[in-house]
C-alpha cells in the first residue's frame, strides 16, 4: 500500500504541470525506429527518451526550442520547434543517420538495425545485461529459444533428441534463473524426469522467429522478479512494425538418421500501422515440422564395485513439430498514452518411438527385456498481457498490465485409443539367458568394462559394451514372452494470473525514482495414473511370434560404434498391434487390468495441487550524483505463500487419504549498481545484488511417492527454505563503434540453503514384497559458493579495405567455479549441478555484397549433474563441441536463399559414471540441415 501510495503523491507534485504543451514524435533510422534514442532541451533541463516504438513525448513551455537527439552510432541531430499556447505538436519522423552512412559504408547483414540496437540496449541498461536480436538470431541455424540463448555469453544448455530444451546461466541450476516474457515469468510444466514440478521452462518450445530480442540479465535492478540467482533470461516478441510489413520464410529440414529424412518449416509475419499511424498490429504463424532419428546406449553400474548391472541398447524415430502464433496491437490514444495487447500460442508435438533391449546382467530371470515404446509428448504454453503506457506529464511516467499465462504437457496420442487412455504406451517382452565373460569377486558373478574387474579379467571397451550371450541358453529373439502392457497418464498444468502497475518520477535530468508493485497468483497441478495389464498364467506363454511384425527401422545402427549392435535387431511387433492389448484373442484371455490413479493405490501419492501467491512491490532510484557517474539501487519485496495438497497411501488398509502442508516466507532484495561512463566508449559497472530461488513444487510436496516398478520411494520436504544468494559484479565494456566492443568481467554469489537430493537405502513391504528401495528426499544444503570470469570480443573490420571489410567475429569465453558441502558426504567439497568451468563461443562470419557466410562452435566443458553415495558414482555430462554453419545470398526484390547446417560435429550426448571411461548413456544424432527461401515486403 506504501508503494501505491507514493504514487499518488507523485500524481499530485506533477498536476501543476499539465497546462505545459504537449510535443511528441518518432526518431528513426534507414532500418526502422530507435529504442533509447536521447532527446534533450538544454535550455529547459528536459531529457527524454524514446520507447519501442521509436515514439517520445515532451511537455514544454511555449516557445521556441532547440532538441537536440543522439543515438549510439548516430549523427547527433538539433533541429528547432516552435510550440504554441494551446496546441499539441505533432513533429514529422525524425531520421538519424549512421555514422557508417556517413562514411558511405554500405552496411548489410547481421550488423543491420537489429544488432546495434541491441548492443545500444546492452550499453543504455541500467542492470548488468546482455541482448540478442532477431537479426542474429535469424543468422545461424538455431530453431528454438533455447538455441538462441546459448550463443550469450555465460549460457549454456541441455538438449534433448539433439535439440535445445534447458538453459543455464553462469553455471547455475536450471530453475535458479527466471524466464520471463515481456517481464513477466512464463509457467513451466513437463513430462519427464527429474524436472517434473520444477520451475525451468522447457525453451524448445518457443520458437526463435517469434523473438525480437533476449536479454539475459546477470545483474538485475529491483524492477525485475527477484527469483533470479542465476539471471533473468527475458524474451521480447515481435512487435508492430513502423510501416507494412510482409515476411514469407519457406524452408525444408532435412536429417540423415531417421526413416523420413524431410520435414516442412515455414513462417508468415505481417503488419501495419493504421489511422494516421495510430493503430499498430502484427500477427505471425510459424510451422516447423522436422524428423529425427537417435541411436542411444545405457549403461547402469554398481555404485560400490562399478560393476556393469544393466545395458540398454535403443533406436528413437520421431517426429517433432512446433506450431506458433504470435500477435500484438498497440493504439496511441494521444502523445502521452499508449494502449496495447499482445498474445501467443505455442506448442510441441514429439511422436516419439523407441525400440530397446534391455540385459539385466545381475538378475537369474527374465533378465532380457524387449521393450516397445510408444509416446506422442504434447507440450503447449500460451498467454498473454494488456496494459497501458502513460507519460502524464515530463516527470511523471505511469506503466500498467494485467497477464495471463498458462503451460501444459501430457500425451496427445495414440490416436486411435480413447482420449482417456492417451499416455505413455510400452509394452514388455522377457526371456532369460545367460551371460558370458563375466568375473568372480566374493563368490559372485559380476560384469565389469576393461580395467575395473579383478586382476586378470578382460572386459569390454566403453564403445563396445556387449552382452556375450552364453551358448548354452542363446539368445533368440522369437523366445520373447509377454509380462506386461503399462500406460502412464500425467496431465501437468501450470498458469499464472499477474496485475502490475510502475510509476517513474524524474526530479532532474539527474535524479529519477521508480516505484512498483506486483501480485502473481500461481497454480500448479499434476494428475497422474498408471494403467497395467499383467500376463499372468503359467500354463501358456505369449511369444512374440503371435504379434504382427515389421523390419528393424534404423538400416545403418550406431554406424559411429561400426554397427556394433546388429547382433541385437531383428523384427519387432508393429505399433498398431502392440498398443492395444485386447487385439490378439489369445493374450487378451489371460490379461489382468488394474487402474492407479488418486483413489485407490501407493501413486495417489504422485498427484498434487499446488497454490502460490506472491506480492511483490520495490523502489529504486538512479541518481547521477557525480560527473559520469550513476547510482542505481533501492530495494525489492517478494512475500510468498505456497500451499500444496497431495495424498498418502497405507500399504496395509489400502487407504488414500489426502494431506496438506503450507509454507510461507519473506524476501527482502537490496541491490545496488554503479555506473561510470568517463567517455562515450568505456562503460565501467559494479553491482551488488540479493536475489532468491524458490524450492520446486514436486519437493515441498507433503507425499511419500512409491513406485515399486523402480524400487524407488520420493520423500517431499514441505519445510524447504529457498535459496537465497549475494551477487557480487564488476564488469567493464569498451565499445569500439555502434557494432563494436569488448567486455570482462567478474562475479561471485554467495549462496545459503542450497536445494540438494539425500540419497539412501532402507528396506520396504509394498504389496507384501520386502525388498530394497532407494529413497531420496530434498534438504538444504550448507552454505555454497560460485564465481567466475566473463570476457566478449565482438567486432566486424568495416576499416579493412575493399572486400575484407565485411569479416566480423564473435568471442566469447565464460570460466565458472563452484563449492559446496553436503550432510552425507562430510569433510568432501563438490561442485553445483549442471557448473561447466569452461564455456566457449565462436562465430566467424563474412557478409558482403548481397552474401553471408557464418561458421559458429560452442564448446561446453563437462561438468556434474547428479550426487551420489560416493564420488566414483557421480554422474557427470561430457564435453560438448558443436560447429554450426549459415550462408544465405540476397537476390533482387528481397528474396533470399538460405541454407542451414547444425552439429556439423556429429557431437554426441555423453553421460558418464565418476570417470570418462565408464559411459552411462550415448547418444548419437548425426548432422541436420535446411535448405529454404525468404521474402520480405
Amino acid at each position: 500500500m506504501k508503494a501505491f501510495s507514493f504514487v499518488a503523491l507523485l500524481l499530485c507534485m506533477g498536476s501543476h504541470l499539465f497546462a505545459q504543451q504537449v510535443v511528441n514524435g518518432r526518431v528513426i533510422d534507414q532500418h526502422g525506429p530507435l529504442q533509447g534514442a536521447t532527446i534533450r532541451i538544454k535550455s529547459a533541463n528536459i531529457t527524454s527518451f524514446t520507447d519501442e516504438t521509436g515514439q517520445f513525448v515532451l511537455r514544454v513551455q511555449p516557445g521556441s526550442h532547440t532538441l537536440s537527439i543522439s543515438f549510439v552510432g548516430h549523427k547527433t541531430l538539433d533541429t528547432t520547434i516552435l510550440v504554441t499556447n494551446g496546441q499539441q505538436v505533432q513533429l514529422p519522423a525524425i531520421k538519424l543517420a549512421s555514422n557508417m552512412e556517413l562514411n558511405q559504408v554500405k552496411i548489410t547483414g547481421i550488423y543491420n538495425s537489429g544488432e546495434r540496437k541491441a548492443i545500444s540496449m546492452r550499453r543504455n541498461a541500467t542492470a548488468i545485461m546482455d541482448v540478442a536480436s532477431a537479426d542474429a538470431i535469424g543468422k545461424l541455424p538455431d530453431m528454438n529459444a533455447a538455441e538462441a540463448v546459448q550463443r550469450i555469453p555465460g549460457v549454456s544448455i541441455d538438449r534433448d533428441q539433439g535439440e535445445g530444451r534447458y538453459v543455464t546461466v553462469r553455471g547455475t541450476p536450471s530453475q535458479w534463473s527466471s524466464t520471463t516474457i515481456n517481464g513477466d515469468r512464463m509457467p513451466a510444466a513437463k513430462t519427464s524426469g527429474d524436472l517434473l514440478g520444477n520451475r525451468t521452462v522447457p525453451m524448445d518450445l518457443l520458437p526463435s522467429e517469434f523473438i525480437q530480442y533476449v536479454q539475459v540479465i546477470k545483474a538485475i535492478t529491483p524492477d525485475y522478479e527477484g527469483d533470479a540467482i542465476g539471471g533473468t533470461i527475458n524474451f521480447i516478441p515481435r512487435t508492430s512494425p513502423d510501416k507494412r510489413t510482409l515476411k514469407l520464410t519457406a524452408a525444408l529440414p532435412y536429417s540423415p538418421r531417421p526413416e523420413d529424412k524431410v520435414g516442412i518449416n515455414g513462417t508468415v509475419l505481417y503488419g501495419d500501422r493504421l489511422l494516421k499511424n495510430k493503430l499498430g498490429f502484427l500477427v505471425l504463424g510459424n510451422i516447423n515440422r522436422r524428423t529425427y532419428g537417435t541411436d542411444d546406449y545405457e549403461v547402469v553400474y554398481g555404485n560400490k564395485l562399478h560393476n556393469v548391472t544393466t545395458l540398454d541398447v535403443r533406436n528413437y524415430q520421431g517426429t517433432r513439430t512446433n506450431k506458433g502464433f504470435n500477435a500484438a496491437v498497440d493504439y496511441q490514444i494521444s502523445p502521452a498514452t499508449k494502449v496495447y495487447a499482445r498474445g501467443y500460442y505455442t506448442e510441441l508435438l514429439d511422436n516419439e518411438r523407441n525400440r530397446k533391449t534391455m540385459h539385466y546382467f545381475d538378475k537369474a530371470t527374465n533378465n532380457a527385456v524387449l521393450r516397445w515404446n510408444v509416446v506422442d509428448y504434447w507440450f503447449k504454453n500460451y498467454g498473454g498481457d494488456a496494459g497501458f503506457q502513460s507519460r502524464i506529464n515530463n516527470k511523471l511516467t505511469l506503466n500498467g498490465h494485467v497477464g495471463y499465462y498458462k503451460s501444459w504437457a501430457g500425451y496427445k496420442g495414440p490416436n486411435s485409443v480413447d482420449k482417456n487412455r492417451r499416455g505413455y504406451y510400452y509394452g514388455n517382452w522377457v526371456q532369460t539367458v545367460k551371460y558370458g565373460n563375466m568375473a568372480s569377486v566374493e563368490g559372485k558373478s559380476y560384469k565389469f568394462l576393461n580395467g575395473d574387474g579383478p586382476a586378470g579379467y578382460v572386459g569390454d571397451q566403453p564403445d563396445n559394451i556387449q552382452p556375450h550371450f552364453d551358448p548354452s541358453t542363446p539368445y533368440i529373439p522369437d523366445n520373447y514372452a509377454l509380462d506386461r502392457f503399462v500406460i502412464s497418464i500425467r496431465n501437468i498444468s501450470e498458469a499464472d494470473k499477474v496485475g502490475a502497475l510502475d510509476a517513474t518520477y524524474t526530479v532532474s535530468s539527474k535524479l529519477k525514482f521508480k516505484v512498483g508493485g506486483k501480485y502473481r497468483r500461481k497454480t500448479s497441478t499434476y494428475d497422474y495414473r498408471y494403467i497395467t495389464w499383467i500376463y499372468k498364467t503359467t500354463a501358456a506363454k505369449a511369444y512374440i511370434t503371435q504379434w504382427e511384425r515389421e523390419d528393424f527401422p534404423a538400416k545403418n545402427w550406431f554406424p559411429e560404434l561400426n554397427n556394433a549392435y546388429d547382433n541385437l535387431k531383428f523384427r519387432y511387433p508393429t505399433m498398431q498391434s502392440f498398443i492395444n492389448p485386447t487385439s490378439i484373442p489369445g493374450v487378451a484371455q489371460n490379461l489382468t487390468y488394474t487402474m492407479n490413479d488418486a483413489t485407490n493405490s501407493s501413486y495417489a501419492t504422485g498427484n498434487y495441487n499446488a497454490h502460490e501467491n506472491v506480492l511483490a512491490g520495490y523502489g529504486m532510484t538512479e541518481w547521477n550524483f557525480a560527473p559520469n557517474l550513476t547510482f542505481v539501487g533501492g530495494l525489492r519485496y517478494e512475500y510468498t505463500d505456497v500451499q500444496s495438497d497431495s495424498y498418502q497411501f497405507n500399504d496395509i488398509t489400502k487407504v488414500v487419504t489426502p494431506i496438506s502442508s503450507k509454507n510461507n516466507f519473506p524476501a527482502i532484495l537490496p541491490m545496488g549498481h554503479l555506473i561510470y561512463k568517463p567517455n562515450n566508449k568505456l562503460d565501467l559497472r559494479a553491482a551488488a545484488t540479493r536475489t532468491f530461488a524458490r524450492a520446486s513444487f514436486n519437493e515441498i510436496s507433503p507425499s511419500t511417492r512409491v513406485n515399486p516398478n523402480t524400487l524407488a520411494v520420493t520423500i517431499g520436504n514441505p519445510g524447504l527454505k529457498p535459496t537465497f544468494s549475494w551477487n557480487y559484479d564488476v564488469i567493464g565494456s569498451y565499445y569500439l563503434n555502434s557494432n563494436s566492443y569488448v567486455s570482462a568481467g567478474l562475479f561471485y554469489k554467495h549462496i545459503k540453503d542450497v536445494i540438494y537430493v539425500n540419497s539412501y537405502q532402507e528396506t520396504r513391504t509394498v504389496d507384501g514384497v520386502t525388498s530394497t528401495y532407494n529413497v531420496s528426499q530434498p534438504l538444504n544444503s550448507d552454505k555454497s559458493k560460485l564465481y567466475g570470469i566473463e570476457m566478449t570480443y565482438n567486432q566486424k573490420f568495416t576499416q579493412l579495405p575493399g572486400f575484407l571489410s565485411g569479416l566480423g567475429l564473435n568471442l566469447n569465453y565464460t570460466y565458472t567455479k563452484s563449492e559446496t558441502t553436503l550432510k552425507d558426504r562430510p569433510g568432501e567439497k563438490i561442485g553445483l549441478m549442471n557448473q561447466s568451468p569452461n564455456i566457449f563461443n565462436a562465430a566467424l562470419f563474412y557478409e558482403k555484397y548481397n552474401f553471408s557466410l557464418r561458421v559458429a562452435a560452442n564448446y561446453r566443458q563437462a561438468f556434474l549433474v547428479e550426487v551420489r553415495d560416493n564420488k566414483g558414482a557421480d554422474r557427470y555430462q561430457d564435453q560438448d563441441f558443436r560447429v554450426d554453419l549459415n550462408l544465405s545470398y540476397t537476390l533482387p526484390k528481397n528474396i533470399t536463399l538460405f541454407f542451414d547446417a547444425s552439429n556439423l560435429t556429429n557431437q554426441p550426448l555423453r553421460y558418464y559414471h565418476g570417470v570418462k571411461s565408464r559411459p552411462e548413456q550415448v547418444e548419437y544424432y548425426s548432422a541436420r540441415g535446411r535448405v529454404g527461401i525468404n521474402w520480405s515486403l
